[in-house]
């Protein structure tokens, strides 16, 4: 994906030194030999993807959507949604989704982009984790999901190039992409199985021959 969105994952990552250790155990103990599900997609065509996080007295909560069109075939979604501790940093919950939705569920439409889609329909991977608050080892389930929602209205004409490899890990899924992109900034709001996040900053444009690798991890 892109370097700013790198730079909010780092951010986020980073509350404190117990949610980047609780992370490293997860990773650690939730090696290759675990890894439950992954998908690989062919984008090339429209995207869509945003991820913030909102603060509550006792909470941080982060949300991150990725929509991929792709050139044969039907759109690509992943969702994540975390629960973190606010004092320790240490993660609570991660709910976490990928898989393709009809080709109506995904919409562009000159500078919106607009997303509504159902991740309880067959084929669809959700994923609900809880973690242990003492030693962060995730205990994870298969759920049945929801609704997924999104508009993203493009906020500059400035149109970033951009080509090569990255991998981004979240609380319970991995991504890996190489390819090349152009994009540029959006006003995003977006709906999580009922979490939502208004007003945010997301990213707009197109993937070019691009390969992306998903993998979820218990």
């Amino acid at each position: 994906m892109r370097k700013d969105d790198s730079d909010r994952i780092e951010k986020w990552a980073a509350t404190s030194l117990t949610t980047a250790l609780a992370l490293l155990l997860t990773l650690i103990l939730c090696g290759p030999a675990a890894v439950a599900q992954s998908a690989a997609i062919h984008a090339n065509g429209a995207f869509a993807d945003e991820f913030d996080c909102s603060q509550s007295q006792t909470s941080i909560e982060c949300i991150t959507v990725s929509v991929f069109a792709q050139s044969n075939g039907q759109p690509f979604l992943s969702y994540d949604r975390s629960i973190s501790d606010l004092n320790t940093g240490a993660l609570l919950q991660d709910a976490s989704g990928f898989g393709f939705i009809s080709n109506s569920a995904f919409q562009v439409h000159g500078h919106t982009d607009s997303l509504n889609a159902d991740t309880t329909v067959a084929g669809f991977v959700n994923q609900f984790c809880t973690f242990d608050p003492n030693t962060g080892i995730p205990t994870c389930n298969s759920v049945p999901g929801g609704v997924v929602t999104g508009t993203w209205t493009a906020i500059t004409n400035l149109m970033t190039h951009g080509s090569g490899a990255s991998t981004e890990t979240f609380p319970n899924t991995i991504f890996i992409t190489n390819g090349t992109f152009e994009d540029q900034a959006a006003l995003a709001n977006v709906n999580v199985l009922g979490a939502a996040l208004a007003n945010v900053t997301g990213d707009v444009g197109r993937q070019i021959n691009t390969f992306i690798s998903v993998q979820v991890r218990h």
